[in-house]
Formats: C-alpha cells, sequence, structure tokens
C-alpha cells in the first residue's frame, strides 16, 4: 500500500530529526548544557519528546496513543533501549554517561506520548512545537552560545515559522472552504502571535530576561512569511483530512 503524503513527510523529519538528535549527542563537546544554560536534563526531555513524538506518528500517524495497544509499549521500550545505547556510546567521544539522563530521556518520551493520547495530530503537533518554543527561549541562552547572536534569531525565524505553518494547516482543515480572505488572514496571525506575546512575557515577567527587538521581529518575519506562503503559493501542504 502506497504511503500517504503526510506519512510520507513524517517519515522524513524522522530521519532528519534523529539524525541531528544522534549527530548532536556525540559531538564531544564538555558541558554543552553550561553553555547553553539549560540544563541537560532538559535537553534530554524535550529532545526525547521530539523523537518519540515523530516516532508515533511514523508507526501510527492517524492514531492517538492508546495504552492499551502492544505498539505503544514496542515504541517506549525501544526508545528506552535507544536511550541506554546512546549514553553508552557518548563514553567514546568524552562525554559521560548518566543514569539521570536516561531517566529524563524516558519522562520526555512519556510526555510526548501523554500529548498525543490526549490530542490528534495537528493540535499535538502545535504542543510539541510551542513546548520547543517556550522551553528554548526561557530556559537557553543560546544567543550567547559560541558568542553567536545571530542562533537566537535564527530559531526565533525556524520555531515560528513552523509553528505557523502547522497552525495554518490545522486553520485549513477546520475553517469554512469560503471564509473571506480577511478572516482567514486574522484566523492565521492570531495564534502565533498570542504565543509569541506569551513566551516574552512570561520570560520578562518569570525568568526576568528582556524581550529583544530583534527576536520579535524576526519572529514576527517568520510569522508572515509563513502565512504569505500558506495563503497565495500553497494553499494546502497535506491533502489528506484528520
Amino acid at each position: 500500500m502506497p504511503l500517504q503524503r503526510r506519512h510520507k513527510y513524517i517519515i522524513a523529519g524522522l530521519a532528519v530529526y534523529w539524525s541531528l538528535l544522534f549527530i548532536a549527542t556525540h559531538i564531544p563537546i564538555q558541558d554543552l548544557g553550561h553553555q547553553t544554560g539549560m540544563s541537560d536534563k532538559t535537553m534530554h526531555w524535550l529532545a526525547y519528546m521530539g523523537l518519540v513524538f515523530f516516532v508515533w506518528l511514523a508507526v501510527s500517524p492517524y492514531d492517538k496513543v492508546n495504552w492499551r495497544m502492544a505498539k505503544v509499549w514496542v515504541i517506549l521500550a525501544a526508545i528506552v533501549w535507544y536511550g541506554m545505547m546512546d549514553e553508552w556510546l557518548q563514553s567514546y567521544v568524552g562525554r559521560g554517561a548518566e543514569v539521570k539522563d536516561l531517566l529524563a530521556d524516558m519522562i520526555g518520551a512519556l510526555v510526548g506520548l501523554g500529548l498525543l493520547s490526549i490530542l490528534s495530530f495537528w493540535p499535538a503537533a502545535l504542543a510539541v512545537i510551542a513546548i520547543f518554543i517556550f522551553t528554548i527561549s526561557n530556559l537557553s541562552r543560546i544567543d550567547l552560545l559560541w558568542d553567536q547572536p545571530y542562533l537566537n534569531i535564527g530559531f526565533h525565524f525556524v520555531a515560528y515559522s513552523a509553528f505557523s505553518l502547522v497552525w495554518i494547516q490545522y486553520l485549513d482543515h477546520r475553517l469554512p472552504a469560503k471564509v473571506s480572505a480577511m478572516k482567514w488572514l486574522i484566523s492565521a496571525f492570531l495564534l502565533p502571535l498570542v504565543l509569541l506575546c506569551a513566551v516574552k512575557l512570561s520570560a520578562y515577567v518569570f525568568f526576568e530576561r528582556p524581550a529583544w527587538f530583534f527576536d520579535c521581529i524576526t519572529a514576527i518575519a517568520g510569522i508572515i512569511l509563513s502565512t504569505v506562503v500558506s495563503r497565495f503559493i500553497c494553499k494546502t501542504i497535506w491533502l489528506e483530512s484528520d
């Protein structure tokens, strides 16, 4: 049976994400978490939340997680096994292996599966991206990593573009086919801008971090570009509905 378009994109996304995750965990850089300003345990659960999200959807792209199904536990066991092997292999590149890292991996996997047991595909994708944005924005200092502030600007552009694209796909499945252009644009901009405001406000109130002007402008540029491309160049990326 040929793969549906959504399934192909998910498998491609899994291949890219898993490859980048493997490379990142085997770069011989000591104390990477300290350099980013984010706990390595936070990075572990965040990374494995994303990994299990892709793995589940690669196996079952149209179904929520049902904990009574054997494949849920098979996937969880596979993720735990990979986490163990990943920790072991890191010892060969000068990085330490810790049980706490493996526990963080398991927590991330459980969080990802928990989201997928409650939410359908599009809301789950939005939740995962929003968690990535909130966590990295508030708990890391990637603007200082390697003395390259452009990393932070690039993160804002890519992250908010991705969130906007997923949000627009969700809207295209929910809004009436003949909705007015103005209503569509307002709807497309609304949630990404609310997320941006919520993240920056929480950063200022709870983490005492300023809302950098260029970060906000770059995030808004990503939102606008994604919306324009989706509206006027490609009406929809995915053809099938939920």
